[in-house]
């Protein structure tokens, strides 16, 4: 995969948008603001090239790979957490957008376990699934 880095005029305009979270040479975060707007619009069936664009960010500027990840990340963030966080650490939307904010701390924890290990199972069922096909591959 061929990375194209940001130039340094092209990261101090990003820079000023009030939708930026951070901006790096090779990567763009967006403020939990903006993921919640964009997740809306394209519910709706805004495309992804004009959210970016209604909102001050060229699509040129980003090319088409990241307009069609940042519409993919931003969907799978809503799928697994059900909001969104702050840039990229998951860790921070704990603190803002939880459901179980309102949950004792003991429900809080076994929420944040029963998570855990859900996910947990997910990726050891597709490990199961792969040495499954191997085996029958080998026959």
């Amino acid at each position: 995969m061929t990375k194209n880095p940001f130039t340094n005029e092209q990261m101090l305009l990003l820079r000023q948008n009030p939708y930026t979270y951070k901006v790096s040479k090779f990567q763009l975060t967006f403020t939990r603001e903006f993921k919640e707007i964009f997740y809306s619009e394209y519910q709706l069936g805004e495309i992804p090239r004009q959210i970016l664009a209604d909102h001050g960010y060229d699509p040129a500027v980003l090319g088409d790979r990241r307009v069609w990840s940042i519409a993919r990340h931003i969907r799978e963030q809503y799928d697994k957490y059900g909001g969104f966080h702050q840039g990229h650490s998951p860790h921070r939307m704990q603190s803002s957008v939880s459901p179980a904010a309102d949950l004792p701390p003991s429900e809080k924890d076994e929420l944040k376990q029963l998570r855990h290990e859900v996910d947990y199972l997910k990726q050891e069922v597709e490990f199961l699934k792969k040495i499954s096909s191997l085996r029958t591959t080998r026959k």
